[in-house]
């Protein structure tokens, strides 16, 4: 009976199908996890490049004395974003401060859309924020604090 029991182990031992069926249960779930994370973080870098850029243009019209309301700032901004932020010019924050030295600004991440320009040669700082949404939700769990991308920028006013 011992004998008997123990030709069926080997039997069984030397069996292999199915071994790939289960290597894939193992593995494919990670490897799916960690292409989806690597695809959202490439979307969240893109993402902030394109807002970088896009306030670097919104910047450049109040540097120049162009933007003389936070709606005009905005517009280009949203402009220069394009369809990446959806309903841009509403989902849009951004608080732009000035101030006659850099010293008494501050750039806090608390956006409350105020606009103030300042005047010829001040130093102002630019700040934009865009509430973004994950293209995966469950993977905000395993990249926390990927909800508000932030961009600053600060200049002076040229002399108008």
């Amino acid at each position: 009976m011992a004998e008997h029991t123990i030709q069926c182990l080997r039997k069984l031992q030397s069996e292999d199908s199915g071994v790939a069926a289960i290597e894939f249960a193992i593995l494919g779930s990670t490897f799916l996890l960690l292409a989806c994370i690597i695809f959202e973080i490439g979307l969240l870098v893109f993402t902030q490049s394109v807002l970088n850029d896009a306030l670097r243009d919104g910047a450049r019209l109040i540097r120049l004395g162009q933007a003389t309301t936070g709606t005009v700032f905005v517009a280009k901004v949203c402009d220069k974003a394009g369809s990446l932020i959806p309903s841009c010019t509403t989902s849009l924050q951004y608080e732009v401060q000035a101030a006659n030295s850099f010293s008494a600004l501050t750039a806090s991440g608390t956006l409350s859309n105020r606009y103030n320009a300042g005047t010829s040669a001040q130093d102002v700082v630019a700040q934009v924020g865009y509430s973004r949404i994950t293209i995966l939700p469950w993977t905000s769990t395993y990249l926390p604090g990927t909800g508000l991308l932030v961009s600053t920028i600060a200049f002076q006013n040229d002399s108008y």
